[in-house]
């Protein structure tokens, strides 16, 4: 566990910072903790006061990363297994489960949306004291908790499973109630970052962590279900009605390890109430032409918003169709048994976390624009590779690098495109839900129309359809956002600012020699342009 801590740590400090604290050696672990801690505390521009750095020690930092954990498990089991359980495991038809699916997405989105305006404008005395933004990330915890193991286990109602149309209804009955848990806390934990901190740096290294926490919750599924396989001797099989059980066993788990993981965030990240002051105080005494500026609809006039939404939607699209399509690509394209189902997303996965720790520095030396572009090529290069690959040899060796390749790709367009997005909202947080909000919104919109369009067309007799399917989902999501990221007026390559010194003369009527000079700023401690929204 320890060396566990270190290396997100390592991961989320510049450590080229510090060369000269330990010339040719290693740093202890504590001391590389106490450089965390002191880079979110000393070093603030004025007039942040109450931001994150305040009570941002190592606890709520790493707190703040587990805080998504549990619905990093959920989606996980959502978009890796619904579309196996409800198909081969449950018996529905293609299109049946398809639409299940849909209803998922499309309850998920209009959640998303709803509970952002709610999240950025209701503020009453219990989340003024709690935190408005945790008291969300507690409510929908609540609900997942209730309704997710239903989704995922045999029927209890005998008069479920007289037809697939009532087996089909009822798993929708649970999962309405669950997409609207998750929408919850996935909007108020993103939220949550430009809350914290309005350092640019500060922010990527927050989503960073949240990252590397999203792949070992999805590592951790892969393996408790390759465990449960193995033991239960269906490694050697495809999957069928015979799986229901290994479906509760994994499930179990997620419940453990989600609800210790939400305790340690709910202890561990203290929500900054000023923000919530500050937001209503700002819209009392702001002007009518102030007020309209800075109003929810006011986004709406401006281009970046949908550049950005474009990024986030088809980075999110490239990530979750390579999830939900996978498994069909393994079992139907490529014949594997159900052990690889298990095994080969684990692997995608390990290589996501390898470059999670690399993200922040890429963002940083490189610019969002470049990172991101490092991305599409590696997603394009995997679309060529799994469209030309065939034969025994594809199936049992080439098929890992494949997986590999495109891990890393996943991990670099979905971290980059959620910085461009705290990007948007700049200093802007009294908006930042809803923000996130639409964003959610048009890829789970997009990613429900997706599954059902592909499930609505399944062709039975076509061995090639879900290596098809893989192929474009690697080629045409990449190549939208690669246009609408080059066209953003932000995310370029970091440069250093030199803001003027004013002149201020002293009693004599000298001016200091001093107050003349530029004073540079070292990159990663400015704080976030207001034009990141009214460019």
């Amino acid at each position: 566990m320890t060396q566990f801590v270190v290396l997100i740590v390592i991961h989320c400090t510049q450590w080229s910072c510090y060369p000269n604290y330990w010339p040719n050696r290693r740093p202890p672990p504590v001391t590389v903790v106490y450089v965390v801690y002191s880079r979110f505390t000393v070093r603030r521009p004025k007039g942040d006061e109450g931001k994150m750095s305040d009570s941002l020690k190592w606890f709520a930092f790493m707190s703040y990363g587990v805080g998504h954990v549990l619905n990093d498990l959920v989606a996980s089991m959502w978009f890796t297994y619904a579309l196996v359980f409800y198909h081969y495991v449950m018996q529905l038809s293609s299109i049946n489960a398809g639409a299940v699916v849909l209803v998922g997405q499309l309850t998920d989105a209009v959640a998303t949306a709803v509970i952002g305006v709610l999240s950025d404008k209701t503020n009453i005395y219990c989340t003024d004291r709690y935190g408005r933004r945790k008291t969300w990330h507690l409510f929908g915890s609540v609900l997942v908790f209730i309704s997710l193991p239903f989704a995922f286990s045999p029927p209890i109602l005998p008069q479920a499973e007289t037809s697939e149309l009532n087996t089909a209804l009822y798993y929708c009955f649970f999962i309405v109630f669950f997409q609207i848990g998750w929408a919850s806390i996935e909007n108020s934990h993103m939220a949550l970052a430009s809350d914290l901190t309005p350092i640019r740096d500060e922010r990527t290294a927050l989503l960073s962590i949240r990252y590397s926490f999203t792949v070992f919750s999805n590592i951790l599924v892969y393996v408790v279900t390759w465990i449960v396989l193995r033991s239960n001797n269906a490694s050697k099989t495809q999957f069928g009605p015979s799986e229901r059980k290994e479906f509760q066993i994994v499930i179990l788990v997620i419940m453990i390890v989600g609800a210790m993981t939400t305790i340690i965030f709910h202890i561990g990240v203290r929500e900054p109430l000023t923000n919530n002051r500050v937001n209503r105080e700002l819209l009392m005494t702001e002007t009518e032409a102030e007020r309209a500026a800075n109003s929810f609809w006011s986004m709406f006039k401006h281009i970046t918003l949908y550049q950005t939404a474009v990024v986030y939607m088809c980075s999110r699209i490239t990530v979750n169709m390579t999830l939900v399509f996978l498994p069909m690509y393994l079992q139907d394209y490529l014949k594997l048994e159900a052990e690889k189902l298990a095994l080969l997303p684990l692997i995608m996965f390990l290589s996501s976390f390898c470059m999670s720790l690399l993200n922040k520095p890429m963002n940083m030396k490189l610019g969002r624009k470049y990172t991101y572009s490092f991305g599409v090529v590696l997603s394009l290069g995997s679309a060529l590779w799994c469209y030309l690959g065939s034969g025994n040899t594809f199936a049992k060796y080439q098929v890992y690098a494949v997986t590999i390749i495109i891990g890393i790709a996943c991990s670099v367009v979905l971290v980059t495109s959620q910085a461009l997005t705290t990007d948007l909202i700049g200093d802007k947080t009294h908006r930042g839900a809803f923000t996130f909000g639409l964003m959610s919104f048009t890829d789970k919109v997009c990613n429900g129309a997706v599954v059902m369009t592909v499930q609505s067309l399944h062709c039975e007799t076509c061995p090639n359809y879900y290596r098809d399917i893989m192929c474009y989902n690697w080629t045409i999501p990449s190549i939208l956002a690669f246009i609408a990221v080059i066209s953003l007026p932000f995310g370029g390559r970091p440069t250093l600012t030199v803001p003027e010194v004013p002149e201020t003369h002293s009693s004599s009527g000298n001016q200091h020699p001093d107050q003349s000079k530029k004073q540079p700023i070292e990159k990663g401690q400015e704080a976030l342009p207001s034009y990141a929204v009214n460019s």
